[in-house]
């Protein structure tokens, strides 16, 4: 290895080891969680660099042009390679894992790092984000990978050509999903776990994608669009949805698809997931065909949340995994299980699907498809970004008081757009009042449902309990905004037919 690049990486892990014990000056996470998990995870991108310049990916004095050079500039990328390192193993589970961990620390990080001079009185403060618990599991993590890191020394083997293609492709998000997608892990288990040979694979199958989709491309730019009134079914989508908090039976995704042409709900065969299918029509051009289909599946699963006041997702929640196996009780020698911990829905028995949730979600579909986006922006942006930090948190890590504060800025948004607030500070308490006032007749329930939309939440809740709340608050609001707007709807259209 050239010896300016040894002595780079060198640096790199005494720099780790200074932040680790800054880290446990501070008293490694009681007393200053989010200091000491921003210290952790720089200590860990330290190592990731270390690995990566340990690799020996280049033959000459200058990283430029290497993929290392392009990947020390990123923070996401040199804590993944301080967890996972190809040249151990070009596994796509584990490539996988890394990744996702990858994206939880750097998020929190952000969340736990920065002021927002733009935020709300009811954000959470930086300094909460993080909790000790978080903060002693990353200091742990980063010691371990610098002993690892350390112990292993400056590796003999190279990560060519092959290697670099599939860093450079798993670190695209709509490439790597397909490279995990279930037929070509099929492909990875036939070729007995074989990765270069897979990696290979791989490749070929997926240029003979890129040129197959050109070509369909030059041919579909010069196809004129359909005229107006003649436009027959022309793209087909599907994609999976999950549910822990329902239970999906056929005939209630049947009473949908009877009102619904285009977006239908088709049965899977289990009851914690539904394959969501939108057909669009010839007059929509290719470059315009992902916006469409992302934008009305993501309405689509908004509606059933809304609607159900649970959860559904395009992904399995993270929340439902083991983390601890194999528990034992030595003093008996029996196996024991101690669960997987507090779940999001809570009760951990699904509910099952009724007509009177099918019809709803149906009547917030009609009544918010047409909204304008920069009417929708403050609602729904808000909305899927609680989701999607639901779908986020897991046994490892937790984005609870994050996902609470985006459904609360989705009720704030709604308020504005619908309920007359005008954004003081001063008046959101009467605006609440008034607009739960026909659900919630007595005040003193309002007021201790409320108490989930303040800083700290209510003080006699797990800030998961909280989250429930603050969705739940969210939701009911959105379900009366859809009956009156649809209603509304509906008169003028009968007002045009007379």
């Amino acid at each position: 290895m050239d010896e300016k690049l040894q002595r780079a990486r060198g640096l790199c892990l005494d720099q780790a080891e200074s932040f680790i014990a800054a880290a446990d000056r501070l008293g490694g996470g009681v007393e200053w969680p989010h200091i000491v998990y921003h210290l952790s995870l720089l200590a860990l991108e330290e190592v990731g660099k270390a690995s990566m310049l340990g690799a020996r990916t280049i033959g000459h004095d200058s990283l430029d042009g290497t993929w290392v050079e392009r990947s020390l500039g990123s923070h996401k990328r040199k804590l993944q390679w301080a967890v996972w390192s190809p040249l151990v193993r070009i596994d796509p589970a584990g490539f996988e894992a890394a990744r996702q961990f990858a994206e939880r620390a750097h998020t929190m990080r952000l969340a736990s790092l920065y002021v927002d001079p733009n935020a709300e009185l009811t954000d959470l403060p930086p300094s909460d984000v993080v909790q000790p618990d978080d903060a002693g599991k990353a200091l742990g993590l980063a010691r371990a990978r610098l002993d690892h890191e350390r112990a292993r020394g400056i590796r003999s083997g190279d990560a060519d050509e092959l290697t670099e293609w599939f860093l450079d492709t798993m670190a695209d998000p709509e490439r790597s999903r397909i490279m995990l997608s279930p037929p070509f892990i099929a492909k990875y288990e036939e070729l007995n776990g074989e990765p270069r040979e897979w990696v290979r694979w791989v490749r070929e199958d997926m240029e003979r994608q890129d040129r197959e989709m050109r070509a369909l491309a030059e041919e579909e730019l010069k196809r004129p669009a359909a005229a107006k009134g003649a436009e027959k079914p022309r793209w087909r989508a599907n994609v999976t949805v999950y549910t822990p908090s329902h239970s999906v039976r056929a005939k209630f995704l049947t009473r949908w698809n009877e009102r619904v042409d285009h977006v239908q709900l088709l049965w899977a065969g289990k009851k914690d997931r539904f394959t969501l299918q939108i057909t669009l029509h010839d007059n929509l051009p290719v470059s315009s065909l992902h916006g469409r289909l992302a934008s009305l599946a993501k309405l689509v699963v908004a509606c059933l949340n809304i609607a159900t006041i649970g959860y559904f997702w395009f992904e399995p929640p993270g929340f439902e995994q083991e983390m601890f196996k194999g528990v034992r009780d030595l003093e008996h020698n029996l196996s024991i299980n101690i669960g997987v911990g507090e779940s999001f829905w809570g009760t951990g028995r699904a509910v099952a699907m009724t007509d009177e949730m099918i019809d709803r979600a149906v009547t917030c579909m009609m009544a918010f498809l047409s909204l304008p986006e920069e009417e929708a922006e403050p609602i729904f942006s808000h909305y899927f970004h609680g989701l999607a930090f639901i779908a986020k948190s897991d046994v490892y890590y937790n984005f609870d008081q994050l996902a609470r504060n985006a459904f609360i800025f989705s009720l704030f948004g709604a308020l504005r757009r619908y309920g007359g607030w005008n954004g003081a500070r001063e008046e959101i308490d009467g605006r609440l009042h008034e607009a739960f006032s026909p659900i919630v007749p007595e005040r003193e329930n309002r007021e201790l449902l409320f108490k989930s939309l303040t800083v700290q939440g209510n003080p006699a809740e797990t800030s998961l309990a909280n989250l429930r709340t603050a969705k739940q608050v969210a939701d009911l609001y959105l379900i009366q905004v859809a009956n009156r707007t649809w209603r509304r709807i509906l008169d003028g259209r009968e007002g045009k037919a007379k």
